[in-house]
């Protein structure tokens, strides 16, 4: 039985998909083989989505990291070290949360201080229904992408539901 939330095939009457824990009962599960959306969602990987990328060093202060952000029109920037590894991912959320109220760090720090260390990483051969449950999980709008290459772009929400939009029912 195929989960309509990760794609995981899992095994016939399982009440529950075994990836991601969605309740697999009273739902009517989309079955591959049929010409809908949500086969699509459930076999193209996330290639077919919109891909953004910024990128920022550790090092870099905040009031840069969001001047880059406002002028590439992105919600997210992605800390990566000198090595070329993602080390965190910066986003809106962060700037709220971290630059704004009581507690407020000043526009100077390092946004290594201020980022999302360590964020979860989809593969660019991740399905789109992977990248939808990330997202719905852990209630992320932007998610890292690693490329066959090394290198990484982002995905949004804002990119999923374009895909979707384009869909042909």
């Amino acid at each position: 039985m195929i989960c309509p939330s990760c794609g995981y095939d899992n095994i016939e009457g399982a009440d529950r998909c075994e990836e991601c824990v969605t309740s697999l009962r009273n739902s009517e599960v989309a079955q591959p083989g049929r010409e809908s959306l949500s086969k699509s969602v459930m076999e193209d990987d996330i290639n077919q989505l919109d891909q953004e990328f910024l990128s920022v060093s550790p090092d870099t202060v905040a009031l840069e990291v969001i001047n880059k952000m406002r002028a590439a029109g992105l919600g997210c920037a992605l800390v990566i070290d000198d090595d070329g590894k993602l080390v965190g991912i910066f986003t809106e959320r962060d700037l709220l949360n971290k630059l704004t109220g009581p507690a407020a760090r000043s526009h100077q720090t390092a946004v290594s201080e201020l980022m999302s260390a360590d964020p979860e990483i989809l593969s660019e051969r991740d399905s789109v229904a992977t990248a939808v449950n990330k997202m719905s999980i852990g209630r992320y709008r932007h998610i890292p992408v690693r490329k066959a290459d090394g290198s990484y772009s982002v995905t949004s929400i804002k990119h999923v539901l374009k895909y979707i939009a384009k869909a042909e029912w």
